[in-house]
């Protein structure tokens, strides 16, 4: 089951790349009137719909109060997604220019536990529970897939503005749990996930592709009732 929806997602992504690769072509006309002349001169300009890969890698974690043994490790809970975008342009005469993007990604959360405590889902139920001896991994892995929608703002100066949202669909999730010297055992399941997750997301970026960005969900992704009654934030850089 897993294999198949990673295989429909790759289905999909390669079928969005494949369409988006068709350029779309946008004209618009301006025009000026001269009065020594009487004419009237128009101008074409042609701005074009572009897509490319977009890359993002930072660090995630828990908002607000947490219960105890579910606190993260700041630098071992990591955020990666992989995806296409599409920026098409909206707006584009004067100095300020005006654009939507959107586009499919997959995006992995890493929620990286601290000392011996290890994730454990029995009779529906998660609790965290203390491992017997010492690990040197034990994270919760979520992959979703992704349809980010954000109003992009350019200005003149080279600065760029990017804000809106996200909807997304758990593809999969497992726990990873390595001891000392020991090696890793993976086991896959829903462990009480909601199926489906939605945020908000702001770029902000100068004279090039490498931007900030920062994401927030506001709901816990857990089910209710179910792990940590918390948002979840996610900081970093796409490139």
């Amino acid at each position: 089951m897993n294999m198949f929806k990673h295989l429909l997602t790759t289905a999909l992504i390669a079928t969005t790349v494949t369409t988006f690769a068709q350029t779309t072509v946008t004209v618009i006309t301006s025009s000026d009137s001269t009065n020594t002349t009487s004419s009237t001169k128009s101008e074409k300009r042609t701005y074009r719909v572009r897509s490319g890969p977009s890359f993002y890698i930072g660090f995630n974690n828990f908002g607000g109060s947490v219960p105890a043994g579910y606190d993260l490790s700041p630098v071992g809970s990591r955020f990666v997604a992989l995806g296409w975008q599409t920026r098409i342009p909206l707006a584009m005469n004067g100095s300020t220019k005006l654009r939507l993007i959107t586009g499919p990604e997959v995006a992995w959360n890493n929620f990286m536990f601290e000392n011996r405590n290890t994730l454990v889902e029995r009779n529906g139920q998660l609790t965290i529970e203390q491992a017997d001896t010492d690990l040197r991994r034990s994270k919760l892995v979520t992959a979703q897939l992704n349809l980010p929608l954000m109003m992009n703002v350019s200005f003149r100066s080279g600065l760029s503005l990017s804000a809106g949202a996200y909807v997304g669909m758990r593809l999969d999730s497992y726990t990873k749990v390595k001891p000392e010297g020991g090696s890793a055992v993976r086991k896959h399941g829903s462990y009480q996930l909601n199926p489906f997750r939605w945020g908000l997301t702001t770029e902000l970026g100068y004279r090039g592709s490498t931007k900030l960005f920062l994401r927030y969900e506001p709901n816990s992704p857990f089910r209710t009732g179910q792990g940590p009654d918390a948002s979840v934030w996610s900081v970093g850089l796409k490139i």
